[in-house]
């Protein structure tokens, strides 16, 4: 089943010390958290609250309504362990500026883990443990319960499969690897139950959601020859139909879904006004060299970063950017 680089197995083995060492550990999953980052964190905080460990999940932004099935009271906002934790592990960041308002209290634990799969992750804590090659973060985290002899039970098995099922897009990606497969029928013997989470993630739609969808859809725009597609979200978008940005997950990989589009965009205005943007892509396309011009990371087919300034000039910005990296190939 192990696909995984030599190291790899080496740094398990010292993260599975690390974390029989400690007795209190602080998990920090990404801003605008997806499937994976929290299907990962609750996964390791069920498995070490049950080795007796204080374990929580720490986090800065609203748990997204259809990921609400994860938290099982094991996210806070106010953490009750310790000024310095034993151990504070980034769980799919690719940098500290996507935990960026718990930097400080990241730093404070006396030992620092990061786990990730996102090429663009240079490495930022004492021990980093990146797999480009996975998946999901979750098949990571996954080999390090194994490591560590944690039982995978219903509930951690859940969320493990939330993880692995939503960062590969239903196993519809390119991330996709025969791992992936393996390690979601190795989670049918916890006794999961993969319905829950299907009907959670993508069968509570609200009706606000789908007015949102419908208009971003309408003003999408198409660039070099349709190889290119772009909409956007403004905080307008959200009054008039009432959506929340988080509904806005999915969106971009819908605009990459159309027929000939190689590029997909969506530039989501927050309240700072400040522009996010979601890039996706199809075959050789890297949307990660996209958005590493901009200070983002990412994965070839799956990236984002944050531009200051007016949607309307993100947009140029952005789509002089992608139309290089189509005339590139």
């Amino acid at each position: 089943m192990k696909t995984e680089r030599p190291e790899t197995g080496e740094l398990l083995l010292q993260i599975k010390e690390k974390l029989e060492q400690a007795d209190s550990v602080l998990l920090f999953p990404h801003v605008l958290m997806d499937g994976d980052a929290l299907g990962s964190a609750a996964a390791l905080c069920l498995a070490l609250r049950r080795r007796g460990k204080q374990a929580e999940i720490l986090l800065e932004d609203a748990v997204p309504a259809n990921l609400r099935f994860l938290d099982r009271g094991l996210c806070t906002y106010e953490s009750s362990l310790p000024a310095e934790p034993d151990v504070c592990m980034a769980v799919d960041c690719s940098d500290p500026g996507r935990f960026e308002k718990r930097q400080e209290r990241f730093r404070a634990g006396k030992l620092r883990i990061s786990i990730d799969h996102h090429v663009t992750n240079k490495g930022f804590a004492d021990i980093d443990l990146v797999e480009p090659g996975a998946g999901a973060t979750g098949e990571i985290v996954y080999r390090l319960l194994c490591a560590m002899g944690c039982p995978i039970d219903e509930e951690t098995g859940l969320a493990l499969y939330a993880a692995i099922a939503t960062d590969t897009g239903n196993y519809q990606y390119s991330n996709t690897t025969k791992e992936s497969h393996l390690i979601t029928a190795a989670l049918y013997d916890s006794g999961m139950d993969h319905t829950i989470a299907n009907r959670e993630i993508y069968q509570t739609v609200r009706p606000e959601k789908v007015k949102l969808t419908a208009r971003t859809m309408a003003a999408m725009e198409f660039f070099c020859e349709g190889k290119g597609v772009v909409a956007c979200v403004s905080q307008k978008d959200l009054k008039e139909t009432g959506a929340w940005m988080e509904e806005t997950e999915g969106l971009a990989e819908e605009l990459r879904n159309i027929c000939g589009v190689e590029i997909s965009c969506l530039l989501k205005e927050s309240e700072t006004g400040a522009v996010k943007v979601s890039l996706r892509a199809k075959g050789s396309r890297n949307v990660a060299a996209v958005s590493a011009a901009f200070g983002g990371g990412g994965h070839p087919g799956a990236a984002g970063c944050t531009l200051k300034g007016p949607m309307e000039e993100a947009k140029g910005l952005i789509m002089k950017a992608i139309a290089g990296e189509l005339e590139s190939c």
